[in-house]
């Protein structure tokens, strides 16, 4: 492998697989910094140490919490906007604030208003897409990620905005839409119009899908092989709620994880393998030798029918 190629082609070489490769997110501060990100974009901004403390201490106190730095425009004023959502397999939520000065977020008492309070009233029903363009992060970030970015920022009915890493810079550009937590990589200003088109009317663009952030690995992976195997028979269930997540386990020599189509009336348990050194790619531009990365395949689909008590668990767990 030449020592200067990208991390991107690397992976495109590679035939990388895109599907199971997020991190689980369930809650989501996103923060307008608009001022240049490094690449430890928190600790070396110009955001006051007390805040930093603040947002320090709620990542810890959030299991599976993410920050992200999120800009329009370089050296904006005006009103900070800052997000917290929560990514959920139904019914995720968005909650919407705005700050004249950064000091004005330890006001908000954070973490006990998302553990305690009432967010009724910043509740807002925007569909936020962050495109990762952290270019001093990874050079692909900003070589790629920037391009869709301007593309995305003439569709309409989504909020748009440029963010800091979100992972995986070698499927750049990422995208990743909010609240619902669905991750697209390989994105570029010809397909970024369709996949969004695609969100847009509740369903998953399943060619640039990497997976849902309210998911473990092996279940983003059957997640993807589910709807795939379903709609090569002819059975278009594409739609994001539409499977919901039953039961996992992880056995010798494959992993099994249910799902309840609901419309269908079937539970389907779908098994697959991993390959932990399937391929060698470069995980980031600046890596001098490409790293064994696991890669996982189909296995087997099971269809049965869901018991009576089942059926009932999965209509209180939507409520």
């Amino acid at each position: 492998m030449p020592e200067n190629i990208c991390c991107k082609d690397s992976s495109s070489d590679a035939k990388e697989h895109l599907y199971g490769t997020v991190p689980k997110v369930d809650h989501w501060l996103l923060l307008e910094y608009s001022e240049h990100w490094e690449k430890d974009s928190l600790d070396k901004s110009l955001i006051p140490p007390e805040v930093k403390e603040e947002l320090n201490k709620c990542l810890k106190s959030l299991d599976n919490s993410r920050l992200q730095f999120i800009q329009k425009e370089l050296h904006k004023e005006g009103k900070i906007n800052f997000y917290y959502i929560k990514s959920s397999e139904f019914k995720p939520k968005t909650y919407h604030f705005q700050f004249d000065k950064y000091e004005e977020l330890l006001e908000l008492d954070l973490i006990n208003l998302i553990k305690n309070g009432d967010l009724s009233k910043s509740e807002t029903d925007e569909k936020i897409v962050l495109v990762c363009t952290h270019g001093a992060y990874d050079t692909c970030c900003g070589k790629y990620g920037v391009p869709v970015y301007n593309e995305l920022t003439k569709v309409e009915g989504i909020s748009a905005w440029r963010t800091t890493h979100v992972g995986s810079h070698r499927f750049s550009a990422n995208i990743v839409m909010l609240p619902e937590g669905i991750y697209y990589g390989r994105v570029s200003p010809e397909n970024i119009a369709e996949i969004v088109g695609v969100h847009l009317k509740g369903e998953i663009a399943l060619d640039n899908f990497r997976g849902r952030c309210c998911f473990r690995q092996s279940a983003q992976v059957s997640d993807y092989f589910l709807r795939k195997r379903l709609g090569e028979n002819g059975l278009h269930v594409n739609g994001i709620y539409e499977i919901e997540w039953v039961y996992e386990k992880d056995r010798y020599e494959y992993t099994s994880v249910e799902f309840l189509v609901e419309k269908l009336n079937l539970i389907y348990s779908v098994n697959t393998m991993v390959m932990n050194s399937a391929i060698k790619v470069k995980t980031s531009c600046t890596d001098s030798e490409p790293e064994s990365m696991p890669q996982f395949y189909f296995y087997s689909i099971i269809p049965y029918t869901p018991e009576p008590d089942e059926e009932q668990n999965s209509q209180a767990k939507k409520i």
